[in-house]
């Protein structure tokens, strides 16, 4: 699985997103990012980067772009193969969408 960092809901996104790239173990920054998600403000527990370097901007916009060529900006989208080997692209999960997302790929 691989996890590509975006940034457009809000505009702290993006910076939100390079503080992730940029940290020394940016798994663990996506966690606590995800583990401290305010519900109510929509804000993840991550600090903004204050100036990231423009490599990481450039990705994080290039990611961001990426999402915008599949059609919607929704996260998370999901890019996989069924069970039968044909890729299949979903936007978000929905109530259902990660059993739904199991039930495809499983044979």
């Amino acid at each position: 699985m691989r996890v590509v960092l975006v940034g457009f809901l809000k505009p702290s996104s993006p910076a939100k997103a390079a503080s992730i790239l940029m940290a020394n173990n940016p798994a663990k920054a996506l966690a606590y990012d995800e583990s401290h998600f305010n519900t109510q403000t929509e804000e993840g527990g991550i600090r903004p980067a204050p100036n990231p370097p423009p490599l990481i901007r450039r990705a994080v916009r290039n990611n961001t772009r990426l999402l915008i060529r599949t059609g919607e900006e929704a996260t998370p989208t999901l890019l996989y193969r069924n069970k039968h080997g044909q890729w299949e692209l979903q936007h978000g999960l929905g109530s259902h969408g990660l059993h739904k997302i199991m039930e495809n790929i499983s044979s």
